[in-house]
């Protein structure tokens, strides 16, 4: 129950001191509002300090057309954002702060010294000379229109806040470990908004086929990774590396698929084109041109020693002189080749997800401001809208964007 009587309105009150969060209230401030951002942990940015392994991806090299290709259903709605906080104006901001980056290989970017914190330090540095203030430890349990008509806030603490204007910047559902349980996404079902299902999405995925687990630690380079319908039909492809665990497999392939597999239970079978480069009837004449084990084209081939051992045994040709291997077994371990079925049962939940799939339906937020269609003042952001991408920086350049056009567009709906 909220307070009977109502505190001084802020301008602008963002929650949330994430990477969303915290451009929020950068750009919020600098057009001019009054700005509070209210963080319900001890220190802001505990997400970007953990990602890339503490190294920070903090966006991608591409173009806004092409980068927005990588949001499938959400390119067209996430255009907006995209083009109005390019990557170059990302790494202009760290820039100024003393925070230089650089391209890696598939369109990554990363800051020169490789530090997450670097990175976090920065936006913290933007947002002091902004004018906004910053608030640890206030954990929101209740969101509601005032009397008055501005935005009424209480916290766990007892504490109340008045805002024209709220930005929810608070994530999704992901790594709770960091103080993330979905406090955003319980505001807004309090006020009536129809949220689509949360799934864990950039997750590594989950296996319980032995020989799965006993290749645990090999990685796969050049592999394409494919979901394919019942049909055999391709549905989604990616070419990223994979990695083997004694769960399953992860890396980035495995990872971008997982809010797929997630989202339609049952529907996909996920499988490894081990040597995209080869067709399968290449791969035949390269295996078959003459007799001896069928381990030495293979290792030839490029693929791992223990791999190569796995696939014949599993197809019951490791003895086998190549010689004798007969037409459909031939056909079979070329197949094999181009597509590798490893058994998934999901993902390993959001306590091993990077990101929240689901969540606010973009046909209800204004892409251009952020701001909720049916809640006139309330705006949202980052992980909480779905529109989540794939690894390589995506998800931070969504949050950034997302953020500086909701920051954006509140202050200057008061100003």
């Amino acid at each position: 129950m909220m307070t009977k009587q109502e505190p001084p309105a802020t301008g602008v009150l963002v929650v949330g001191g994430g990477a969303a969060g915290l451009v929020a209230g950068t750009e919020a401030a600098y057009g001019g509002a009054e700005v509070l951002v209210l963080e319900r942990g001890s220190q802001a940015g505990v997400k970007i300090l953990m990602s890339g392994g503490g190294h920070c991806n903090v966006t991608t090299s591409l173009s806004p057309r092409e980068g927005a290709r990588h949001f499938g259903e959400a390119e067209r709605w996430l255009r907006p954002a995209l083009r109005a906080v390019t990557p170059e104006l990302l790494r202009s901001w760290l820039r100024e702060e003393g925070v230089e980056t650089y391209e890696a290989e598939f369109d990554k970017v990363w800051p020169v010294s490789m530090k997450a914190r670097d990175v976090r330090d920065a936006l913290l540095r933007r947002l002091e000379k902004s004018g906004a203030r910053l608030r640890y430890g206030l954990r929101l349990r209740g969101l509601q229109r005032a009397t008055c008509g501005a935005w009424s806030l209480l916290a766990e603490s007892g504490e109340s806040f008045l805002a024209e204007r709220v930005v929810l910047a608070t994530g999704g559902l992901s790594y709770p470990q960091t103080g993330t349980e979905g406090d955003g996404f319980a505001m807004l079902e309090s006020l009536g908004v129809e949220l689509r299902p949360r799934v864990p999405a950039l997750a590594p995925l989950a296996s319980d086929a032995a020989w799965v687990g006993e290749l645990s630690g090999l990685t796969l380079e050049g592999c394409e990774v494919q979901l394919r319908e019942a049909s055999g039909k391709i549905a989604w492809r990616r070419r990223r590396p994979l990695l083997f665990t004694h769960k399953g497999v992860s890396g980035p392939g495995p990872m971008d698929a997982s809010s797929r597999i997630e989202r339609m239970p049952g529907r996909y079978r996920f499988f490894v084109d081990l040597l995209p480069e080869r067709s399968e009837e290449e791969l035949r004449v390269a295996l078959f041109a003459q007799g001896g084990k069928l381990a030495s084209p293979l290792r030839a081939l490029g693929l791992p020693k223990r791999l190569v051992w796995r696939i014949l045994d599993l197809l019951g040709l490791a003895v086998v002189d190549a010689a004798q291997v007969p037409k459909a077994k031939r056909r079979a371990l070329a197949a094999t080749l181009k597509g590798l079925e490893i058994p998934v049962t999901g993902s390993l939940g959001f306590g091993h997800a990077e990101l929240t799939a689901g969540g606010v339906p973009l046909d209800a937020v204004d892409p251009r401001s952020m701001e909720l269609r049916a809640q006139p003042g309330l705006h949202v952001c980052g992980e909480l809208l779905d529109a989540d991408g794939p690894i390589g920086g995506f998800s931070f350049w969504q949050a950034f964007a997302t953020g500086a056009l909701a920051g954006r567009a509140a202050a200057a709906a008061l100003c």
